[in-house]
């Protein structure tokens, strides 16, 4: 466990301090990541999956924290971790804060251990604009507007702001 619990430590030391060669060794070649409740939109690949956070986080500061791992062996050499998460993300545009689980799933490799998937469940989300364009992009959103001019920008933010488990109930 011990090996698990550091892993997961260097992610979001990592993550927060965008040590992306070193955040991104953390994964298997062939890692999953998911956000939000459509496994179609889930991000497949260790490159496409730091393609995607150095995209998303450029120009943000971040803070993620995970602890009090339940941890489930489901066979030799890959493990089953719940580990609940807190995340702070500030850009120019908004202050996002929010609460939940990872559920990430870990195999034993020549390398030691290595994440081949995380998949993020909120239980809260507050998103805080800072901007005039940020509540009328988040207005856009809510009035099924902004799908209309950008399915992936109107995905994108769907996901961050999904809200998939009630008060207690865990992944």
């Amino acid at each position: 466990m011990e090996g698990i619990a550091a892993l997961k430590t260097h992610y979001c030391e990592w993550l927060d301090g965008k040590d992306w060669d070193r955040w991104s060794a953390l994964f298997t070649d062939d890692a999953v990541m998911q956000v939000g409740p459509d496994a179609a939109s889930a991000v497949h690949g260790r490159s496409a999956i730091r393609r995607l956070l150095t995209r998303q986080l450029k120009q943000s500061k971040t803070k993620h924290v995970a602890r009090n791992p339940e941890i489930e062996e489901e066979e030799p050499g890959r493990i089953r971790v719940v580990w609940e998460m807190t995340d702070r993300v500030e850009t120019p545009l908004y202050l996002l804060e929010g609460a939940g689980f990872y559920e990430d799933r870990y195999v034993r490799t020549d390398d030691g251990w290595k994440i081949a998937s995380v998949r993020l469940h909120r239980s809260k989300v507050e998103l805080r604009p800072k901007s005039l364009i940020m509540r009328a992009i988040l207005w856009m959103h809510k009035n099924d507007w902004l799908g209309r001019l950008s399915a992936s920008a109107d995905r994108t933010l769907g996901e961050a702001l999904y809200v998939g488990l009630a008060p207690g109930q865990r992944p």
